[in-house]
């Protein structure tokens, strides 16, 4: 079927598909091509801290006279551009606000910018234009506030134009950097838009269904307005990140106590960084529906919890447990950082099943991993991050292997004294059953031959990191020989920078290996099949 045959929307969403770049090239081939890339292209314009100055010169020549002139009192010269081809204000539906700061400073070519009020008027004046023009806004991103703040526009911006925020789905409110403690007492003043902002979105929005709150300082002004998004949105996903927990347990337990009242839509819960010490996880027995569950670099797990989680049968497909505090390369040892293992072992205990497909955890002994092949018979994913010896020690590893449903397997250390040599030959010897393979790890050449020769796994996706740059073609030569013999793997990702070029003895290795059905590409081009 020719392409121009298909209807607008399909052809749109073929489009939908390509970069950046080829669809910037797409914008000259003729005038149907170019309405169709222009909407893609502009649904995130501010998609990165790249400071582009072309980027806020052509939002500019969308501004009305009004606009315009509302600018004139801050000496601010609007480039006298030719009227624009598009209205590309109504195609923003992602806005990050860092970002849209980030390119107005470089636009001003000023380094220091608190004292200067032109960051906020032409922050003021984007937003207008872009709600003007019809933007139905989808994605916001806000930080609530830092060092040398600039503040939201103010809250009437987003509400006199439709659709502005009406149908926003997606709310990430990201944590502060750089924070001085002595805005406690003026966050009424720094921010007095985002707080308006934060308490009338649920007046407004009844569609968010992602929301990430990640603050370093969970201050009574904002207590209410995050509970209030939560009680009031469907929400489906969402993050919690709240450090100095210490001192503010109580107003963290009443976050996640409003957790209840999204028992119903609630499917993914992710917790980054939080101490559980005083926090009572009962609340978690009332989420009927969570599918994917989430413990990112958190600590303070105590019998209690044990008890309050064991009343409640999970039925979780993914879960990630990645226990707080392992930040010394050199001493990984668990009892170093005073982990109750038993306790580590009843919680993921709780939250094993035959539901659970995803696993991901940085705390392994021989009893958590036994546990898992006694209740976990369904895991196809497992992500291992080994910061402790005692995989080493114990016959952990051949236990990993020995798992029958499993297919993707990421294993990566975290020090430099483990001797990844043993790991790589182990697995040689036991794995079986892994399709998708990650050695998120560097491999000596000799024992990458081993595992080459002695694999009885037949691997379609694998990923390698090779411990000597040098002898690259070397290991792409072990690849070539396993290749040769198992004819099942589609696809290699070797370790490589951007500016990274082949050998003509590695060229002509990674043509036998195309010869044999395997395309070699960067690693970071497979990477998203191994992480949740």
């Amino acid at each position: 079927m020719p392409l121009f045959s298909l209807p607008t929307e399909c052809f749109s969403n073929v489009l939908s598909f390509l970069d950046s770049q080829c669809l910037y090239n797409s914008l000259f081939v003729n005038k149907y091509w170019c309405s169709l890339s222009i909407p893609i292209l502009w649904k995130d314009p501010f998609e990165s801290i790249c400071m582009r100055p072309k980027l806020i010169n052509t939002l500019l020549s969308c501004l009305n006279e009004e606009e315009i002139s509302s600018l004139i009192p801050y000496a601010i010269n609007v480039p006298n551009n030719q009227s624009p081809l598009f209205e590309y204000g109504k195609y923003i539906r992602k806005i990050r606000q860092t970002f849209v700061e980030q390119d107005i400073i470089y636009w001003l070519s000023i380094r220091y910018y608190p004292q200067d009020n032109r960051v906020q008027k032409l922050i003021d004046v984007i937003y207008h234009m872009i709600m003007r023009q019809g933007s139905n806004l989808q994605e916001f991103n806000i930080k609530l506030y830092q060092i040398d703040y600039i503040d939201l526009p103010k809250f009437s911006i987003f509400t006199t134009f439709r659709p502005g925020i009406t149908n926003l789905r997606s709310l990430k409110m990201e944590k502060m950097e750089k924070m001085d403690v002595n805005l406690k007492y003026q966050d009424d003043l720094i921010c007095q838009n985002a707080i308006e902002f934060l308490t009338m979105v649920p007046k407004f929005c009844n569609k968010i269904i992602d929301c990430e709150i990640s603050v370093d300082n969970l201050n009574e002004i904002f207590i209410n307005p995050f509970l209030n998004i939560i009680r009031s949105q469907p929400l489906e996903r969402i993050l919690i990140y709240i450090s100095r927990l210490s001192n503010l347990g109580g107003n963290t337990q009443k976050i996640l106590n409003s957790l209840e009242f999204r028992s119903d839509t609630l499917r993914e819960l992710s917790f980054e960084h939080l101490n559980f010490q005083r926090i009572d996880l009962s609340f978690m027995t009332d989420l009927e529906f969570i599918e994917k569950i989430k413990f990112i670099h958190c600590k303070g797990f105590i019998s209690e919890h044990c008890e309050a989680l064991s009343k409640k049968k999970f039925q979780f497909k993914e879960l990630k447990f990645w226990h707080d505090g392992f930040y010394n390369i050199y001493d990984m040892r668990y009892d170093k950082y005073s982990i109750e293992l038993n306790i580590v072992k009843s919680i993921i205990g709780c939250f094993c099943g035959e539901s659970l497909l995803k696993l991901s955890l940085n705390v392994i002994t021989m009893d958590i991993i036994n546990g898992i092949k006694e209740y976990c018979p369904n895991i196809f994913f497992l992500h291992i991050l080994i910061v402790s010896p005692e995989p080493f020690r114990d016959p952990i590893i051949p236990l990993i292997c020995d798992l029958s449903s499993l297919k993707i397997l990421h294993i990566q250390t975290k020090s430099f004294i483990f001797d990844s040599g043993t790991l790589a030959k182990v697995l040689g010897d036991f794995l079986t059953s892994v399709e998708y393979l990650f050695f998120d790890f560097f491999i000596d050449l000799l024992s990458f031959q081993y595992f080459t020769k002695n694999c009885k796994a037949n691997l379609k996706k694998w990923i390698v990191i090779p411990n000597d740059n040098s002898l690259r073609k070397d290991y792409l030569s072990c690849v070539n020989n396993y290749q040769k013999v198992h004819n099942s793997l589609k696809v290699l990702g070797i370790n490589k920078l951007l500016t990274f070029g082949w050998t003509n003895e590695e060229i002509e290795i990674v043509d036998l290996l195309k010869n044999q059905g395997v395309e070699v590409v960067a690693s970071e081009e497979l990477k998203f099949l191994f992480d949740f």
